[in-house]
């Protein structure tokens, strides 16, 4: 499951040095050999996201005796919920500051690919936007109009299912609410927060999903609001927060005029198991 792939690949990045490579080989192919194992959670948190607002279903005939369609049980979906809120966790997905010295600028004749991880640094490796990149990935598959519309559906008929308030609750707990005495995790977790406004701001002006979706969403953004201007923030954090409450401000005097920005893409990375 998700919790198990998330340990095995924690154990992996610690253990991620130069003998990932061969002798003689520049240092820019260990930034590419790191790509595949960095977003190692990929697929699984996909899958896991499945369960949330999830269907259990077969294309049954009639007289088959077999199950036509039910909810995934509220139980499974709250710890589906916690597995893919890891995946946002700064701990989770920074990548370590001892592993940085590992991927100076790509060597001569060494371009950047689409397997490679983009950068907004020039030259200059950007674990920024690898953890700007993982978030967004966990954010659409989480929000997606069809899944919080589904939540409602399914609350609505068994209260015992995950409501998308309870879901909203969570994810501003992980997120929003969270602060760190490490500048180089705050700043992340920035870059975090960044992304899940970005993706309430999309849910909110989005049309074709359920009413409530959009007013769940647009409670939630007043509620975020509420508590950057109640926080003793200081220094930096003050000055991001402010802009935080200005783009909420912005957003919504004029919704309309929200475009969504996108992460740089995930790279396609080499396949599991290179000689590498």
């Amino acid at each position: 499951d998700l919790y198990n792939l998330l340990d095995i690949r924690k154990k992996a990045i610690a253990a991620f040095s130069e003998d990932n490579i061969k002798t003689g080989e520049p240092y820019s192919v260990l930034e590419d050999v790191f790509v595949p194992l960095y977003f190692l959670h990929r697929y699984q948190t996909e899958a896991t996201a499945k369960i949330i607002g999830g269907l259990d279903y077969t294309y049954a005939v009639k007289g088959g005796n077999q199950t036509i369609v039910k909810r995934i049980a509220g139980k499974e979906e709250r710890s589906a919920l916690q597995a893919i809120l890891k995946t946002l966790v700064v701990e989770e997905i920074a990548i370590p500051k001892e592993k940085l010295s590992l991927f100076p600028p790509r060597a001569y004749g060494y371009d950047r690919t689409r397997e490679s991880f983009n950068s907004k640094l020039g030259v200059a490796f950007d674990p920024f936007s690898a953890v700007e990149t993982s978030a967004e990935m966990t954010l659409e598959m989480l929000l997606h109009p069809q899944r919080v519309s589904r939540l409602i559906a399914h609350k609505s008929l068994d209260d015992s299912q995950l409501g998308f308030d309870e879901l909203l609750e969570e994810l501003m707990a992980n997120s929003i609410k969270k602060t760190h005495k490490d500048a180089y995790y705050q700043e992340l977790q920035n870059i975090i927060n960044a992304k899940v406004l970005e993706q309430l701001f999309y849910l909110s002006s989005h049309k074709n999903q359920y009413p409530q979706v959009n007013a769940m969403v647009d409670f939630t953004l007043n509620e975020i609001k509420s508590y950057l201007k109640d926080a003793k923030s200081t220094g930096i954090q003050k000055i991001y927060d402010k802009a935080m409450i200005e783009q909420l401000s912005n957003f919504e005097k004029n919704p309309t005029s929200f475009k969504k920005s996108a992460a740089p893409k995930i790279p396609d990375g080499s396949p599991i198991g290179t000689t590498h």
